[in-house]
């Protein structure tokens, strides 16, 4: 009687055994690689375990199959001789029906739906004693590993390195969040619209040469200041002797600087012009705008013959849409506003000729 009861309770052991490594491989695969490293991020305690064990699936799903076999066999082999010595020749029939519903149910359906719900605690509470026995069942793992490289490459099948996310991956969780109400649409869109970047090329963005504004080198400040108030933009390119020789880029705020000294020489007060390729990515373009802290680009085709040109506010709109444009700035303060800054450039402009047509002479 008491060899039966420690069979038994050997036998629930083992069951309990089956059902902790059942539920580490559900919650772990559940947790993911995303979740770890926002545990490693929060610094709780226990995340660095976990974030080692999920960079390693292969080995962990290998342990955990290994273990929970064993267990499961021995369990299976207790269960036949309890089975046996209660039910004679019956035993083995019993014991197989009985450790089919009992593996089913306490070491499989029951461990693995509490993990699904709890991922986050049980990867944390067995992260420890699991990369343990992930490191000393190391050499069998590496050894079934090279079995089934070797079992793949007969079969014809290639095994790669999935990557942790791809970008039509990162699109749907986008969709999801905005169905679950975790993001807006307009928060969505603008993700999508950083994703999209480097698949869009400056052609694509840019305006065309025949609708660019431009000034010659020669042309006067009164000229300049006429033009920036009747066309609304505050970036001009100055061109020298044909409109496809673009020697620079006035902006409207240097000009004001100077509107009280006099007829300046454009030459004077243009900036260098970018030139990039139509072909350019945007991304690219972007990195480069960020770097060089300026905000139009001449674009060129191969031959360098002047296809149109690109502005920051181009790009931008690719992700937030139409909300300003070229000559328009966000004011920050207390509620977002949005302005047209040739608008009020033109006023300050105007403020400074009615100044100047008053002072006395």
């Amino acid at each position: 009687m008491a060899f039966l009861i420690e069979q038994l309770l050997l036998l629930s052991v083992l069951l309990l055994l089956s059902g902790i490594f059942s539920a580490s491989e559900t919650a772990l695969i559940r947790i993911g690689k995303i979740n770890a490293r926002i545990l490693l991020k929060r610094g709780v305690k226990g995340a660095e375990e976990v974030d080692k064990l999920v960079r390693d699936p292969e080995s962990v799903l290998t342990s955990v199959l290994i273990l929970n076999n064993v267990v499961n066999i021995a369990a299976s082999a207790v269960a036949t001789s309890i089975a046996i010595e209660l039910f004679g020749n019956y035993g083995v029939a019993i014991a197989i029906i009985a450790m089919t519903i009992l593996i089913l149910t306490f070491s499989e359906i029951i461990p693995k739906t509490i993990a699904v719900h709890q991922a986050e605690k049980i990867s944390l509470l067995i992260s420890k004693p699991m990369g343990v026995l992930v490191s000393i069942l190391q050499p069998i793992t590496k050894g079934f590993s090279i079995i089934t490289g070797i079992f793949v490459k007969i079969i014809g099948i290639k095994l790669h390195r999935k990557s942790l996310m791809s970008e039509e991956e990162v699109e749907t969780m986008l969709d999801i969040g905005r169905e679950d109400g975790a993001i807006e649409e307009d928060e969505q869109e603008m993700m999508i619209g950083v994703l999209k970047l480097d698949e869009i090329v400056v052609a694509n963005v840019m305006s065309p040469k025949e609708s660019i504004v431009c000034l010659k080198v020669d042309q006067t400040m009164d000229s300049a200041v006429e033009l920036i108030k009747s066309s609304g933009y505050s970036r001009i390119p100055i061109v020298g002797g044909t409109e496809e020789d673009i020697v620079g880029i006035l902006y409207a705020k240097d000009l004001l600087t100077k509107i009280d000294e006099g007829d300046v020489s454009l030459k004077e007060l243009m900036k260098p012009a970018c030139f990039v390729t139509e072909t350019k990515r945007v991304d690219d373009l972007l990195e480069e705008f960020q770097r060089g802290k300026y905000h139009i680009a001449i674009v060129v085709d191969g031959g360098g013959r002047t296809m149109g040109v690109v502005s920051l506010e181009d790009i931008l709109e690719v992700i937030v849409g139409s909300i300003y444009d070229e000559h328009d700035v966000i004011i920050k303060g207390k509620h977002d506003r949005v302005i047209n800054e040739s608008k009020t450039l033109q006023k300050e402009i105007r403020e400074r000729e009615s100044s100047s047509g008053d002072s006395p002479t």
